[in-house]
Order: C-alpha cells, then structure tokens, then sequence
C-alpha cells in the first residue's frame, strides 16, 4: 500500500486529503478529512474508514433488504425499537442455515425465508411448523 498525505484549500478552509492505493485491486483512494495529522495517523484514518464502510454496507443492507428504510414512528424509543427488531432479524438470518443449492449469502438467506414463507401461506404456519404448535 502506498500513502500519501496532503493540504490542499476549500473555501478557504484547509483540508487533509489522505490518498493511497490498494495494489492488489489496482485502485486509487483519496480520502478528505479535517482531522489533523497529530491526532490521527495516516493508517488510522484508512483503517477508520474501511470501518466506516462495513457499517455503511450493514446500512445499506438493512434499509434496501429489511426494511429500515422508513421508520414507523419519529420519537426515539420507538425508532431505537426498530432498530433493535432490524438487527436481532439480521443476527438471526446469520445464524440460519439453508439448503447450499440456495447460496450462502445473506441475501440469499433471506430470499429462501421468504420462498418458504410463501409456500406456507404465511409466517405464523411456517413457525408452527419449524416450532410446533404452541398450544400444546
């Protein structure tokens, strides 16, 4: 990886840019911040934004597969609900497994929930059926 680090003017105002280049995938990064070079590193503001990106990733994933894309409610218990709901579903898709035929993604595994829900007719008789009846 080669790194090089820079200041250029916006407005006025001075700004980092931070570029380096992932070899392996041949392509270019440049990275603008205004976080100076004493409090993060070179390599630090990388890694923070390689992080950043998997938590955009989990975001686009959660909005665009499991409907978080409108929240059901503006206060901020019920938005922290849902969350909660949209993240306890995605650990549980995690954790399921499905026939390899299917694929091994997440997104497969939730294509595959919502076959079989529809060959049940709905998400009560296919839990019924994985779970049992809950009267007994």
């Amino acid at each position: 990886m080669i790194v090089n680090d820079s200041c250029i003017d916006v407005d006025g105002k001075k700004v980092r840019v931070v570029s380096f280049c992932d070899l392996e995938k041949r392509t270019e990064y440049r990275l603008a911040t205004n976080v100076p070079q004493e409090v993060m590193g070179d390599e630090e503001i990388i890694e923070a934004y390689r992080q950043r990106w998997g938590i955009e990733l989990l975001w686009k994933f959660l909005k665009s597969h499991l409907k978080l894309e409108r929240l059901a409610t503006k206060s901020v218990n019920g938005v922290t609900i849902q969350i909660y709901m949209v993240l306890i579903e995605y650990l549980i898709l995690l954790m399921i497994e499905i026939p390899k035929v299917y694929g091994q993604k997440l997104l497969d595994k939730l294509r595959y929930i919502q076959l079989i829900i529809y060959q049940e007719g709905s998400f009560v008789a296919w839990i019924t059926r994985i779970a049992g009846d809950p009267k007994m």
